[in-house]
């Protein structure tokens, strides 16, 4: 096409839509600026070069906005003098944003943490060779406490320079992770949620107050009016100077701070449990309730038998003396660290999921006015089935838990879960609910610091919505509160894979299997598709068969067993899925899969297609 004929077209373009933007005459082309100067147009390029000339962080982070790739990104090259022209432009466009962006993360004073991390993360997205980057992205990191962030920042800067350059990273590089590691602690400061400049928390238009510090009294106040059962643990001694009587109590110890760890539980602490023992009057249940007001004793001890040592743990219901649970495991102290980390595990999942069982059977069977414990344990019971009916039952569920008690966190990150969990289940065909879940988590988090609940809904939240860095901060904040939480272990796992780093997913949800080996069919299905994007398709239908119902995770079986060239069995799990979604289409669908790497979503689009999925 000549010139006469393309300017013939855009002068029908431009009357087609009231535009007046390109004039020529006999001689010459030109831009008619004047609706741009009336805002009536807007060109990308002005304003980028206008906002270059300022120079200040404000007009460098419109800049990063602006600039989604090379200058004409689009345009086919057709060996012209303007290719040439083109390319000299692209360069110089692209080299002067690097240059504005280093001197952002370099400046002292005047540009905030995270306005350091935009633009590093902006300088590696432009050149991903750019060390500096990187470096800004672990300081900031351990400025913020995020361990996690630190170690996979250096990681992934390792990786991409071996992979792609084989070379090492610069001696500045490493100097700077060798140096940040020792200063780390697993706390972390919550920045995301409590480090605001406001005492309100603003998302989507919508302003939410937080609430005010939550005092010892209030917090009491607040389990009393939710219903919480009231826990102690005992550690009853024969010989304190016993070196195995020593190593149980500790461990006895560890499982009341787990304890401690939960939200849906109120527990004695460990000194006031000591004194207990060691010079409380106390000699009855009856005692213990009227006191302290304990619902349930957790009584251990140290049993020898036949040459043998055991750890002797029994669940007491104070009010009817009745033993609900009991484990004796053998106990050595010989054995290793994780063995002894399994078995605190172990012994606090048992005693929540029999307190949780005896609780709601005590409501169901005594007909008691429900509290906001009850209805959380019915929400509950039903939110980890991925059934949008059961789905909306526990969110109701939730919503009562809130009118017996309106700060009840619980149950606030329960209704978010159940709002990203319909998102999933509907196909991810509206972020609406997604949005508002996410407004409800944020109204969670400042309610309770400790509860590394919210910060999880907010982590797999703001992963489907596509903020991959800001998702695995939520969850690097989780983590370090509750290193052993299982779901958020396979919540950090799915973020994981959505952003790229397949092999740490599947690190991830091997450790929250380990700590909830009979796992949600959910723990099966993140795990799959970890496989899956690793192309190993053999071992992703394996462990997605394992689920209760493998149904709920009928398009990705079908999607595997297509690459396996297995066409009957795809088209079998691929009807299953179509009948539980007929409206399904690959084009909607893929739209609003929220992964990182373009070529994660090419992989499960065409695994789809091959599986007749149109």
């Amino acid at each position: 096409m000549n010139l006469r004929q393309s300017l013939a077209r855009i002068r029908k373009f431009q009357e087609q839509y009231g535009l007046n933007l390109i004039e020529g005459d006999a001689s010459y082309v030109y831009l008619n600026l004047s609706q741009v100067k009336a805002e009536l147009l807007s060109i990308d390029l002005l304003e980028y070069i206008n906002l270059a000339r300022k120079g200040d962080i404000e007009s460098v982070l419109g800049m990063c906005e602006l600039y989604t790739g090379d200058l004409l990104g689009q345009n086919e090259t057709q060996n012209s003098d303007f290719d040439e022209w083109l390319d000299v432009e692209r360069v110089r466009l692209r080299d002067d944003l690097i240059t504005m962006l280093l001197s952002m993360v370099n400046r002292q004073t005047g540009v905030s943490i995270d306005e350091k991390r935009q633009c590093a993360r902006k300088l590696i997205e432009i050149d991903p060779y750019q060390e500096v980057g990187y470096r800004t992205l672990m300081q900031t990191a351990s400025q913020l406490g995020l361990i996690a962030k630190v170690e996979r920042t250096f990681r992934e800067c390792t990786r991409r320079l071996r992979d792609d350059l084989d070379v090492e990273p610069e001696d500045e590089t490493v100097e700077l992770y060798q140096q940040l590691l020792p200063k780390l602690s697993t706390t972390t400061t919550r920045a995301l949620i409590m480090a605001q400049p406001s005492s309100s928390l603003r998302g989507n238009g919508v302003e939410i107050e937080l609430p005010h510090s939550i005092h010892a009294a209030h917090q009491v106040e607040q389990n009393r009016q939710a219903g919480l059962p009231r826990v102690i643990v005992l550690y009853l001694p024969h010989n304190a100077a016993d070196p195995m009587e020593q190593l149980a109590a500790s461990l006895v110890d560890d499982i009341t701070i787990g304890l401690c760890r939960l939200r849906t539980l109120s527990v004695v602490a460990p000194y006031t449990s000591s004194r207990v023992v060691t010079e409380s009057p106390i000699d009855s249940f009856d005692g213990l309730n009227e006191q302290f007001g304990v619902n349930y004793v957790v009584d251990s001890k140290i049993v020898r038998r036949d040459g043998f040592c055991f750890l002797s743990v029994k669940l007491i219901d104070v009010a009817t003396r009745e033993i609900v649970w009991a484990e004796k495991q053998k106990f050595d102290y010989v054995l290793p660290e994780q063995q002894y980390r399994q078995l605190s595990i172990r012994i606090i999942l048992s005693v929540v999921s029999v307190i949780e069982k005896a609780e709601l059977d005590r409501y169901n069977r005594l007909f008691q006015d429900p509290n906001a414990y009850y209805w959380y344990l019915v929400g509950k019971r039903d939110f980890e089935k991925l059934d949008l009916g059961k789905l909306r039952q526990a969110r109701q569920s939730f919503k009562n838990a809130l009118t017996a008690s309106p700060d009840f966190v619980p149950a606030l990150s329960g209704i978010a879960r159940t709002m990203q969990r319909e998102w999933l289940v509907l196909a991810r065909s509206d972020n609406d609910i997604l949005l508002e879940g996410e407004q409800i988590a944020k109204r969670a988090a400042p309610a309770d610091p400790d509860d590394e609940r919210p910060l999880r809904e907010l982590g797999t939240i703001s992963m489907y919505l596509g903020k991959f860095d800001e998702s695995l901060e939520y969850f690097d904040q989780g983590s370090s509160l509750n290193p052993q939480h299982a779901d958020l272990l396979a919540d950090y796992a799915d973020a994981l894979t959505h952003y790229g780093a397949l092999e740490e997913a599947l690190e991830k949800i091997r450790q929250a299997i380990a700590h909830n080996p009979l796992a949600p069919d959910y723990y099966y299905w993140v795990g799959g598709g970890a496989l899956h994007n690793l192309e190993r398709h053999s071992e992703a239908i394996a462990l997605l068969e394992q689920m209760k119902n493998p149904r709920a995770a009928a398009r990705l079986i079908a999607a595997c067993w297509a690459m396996l060239g297995e066409r009957e069995k795809a088209t079998e799990y691929r009807n299953y899925a179509l009948e539980d979604n007929p409206n399904f289409r690959i084009d909607d669908w893929i739209k609003g899969l929220g992964v990182r790497l373009p070529e994660q979503r090419q992989r499960y689009e065409a695994s789809l297609r091959q599986a007749g999925f149109q």
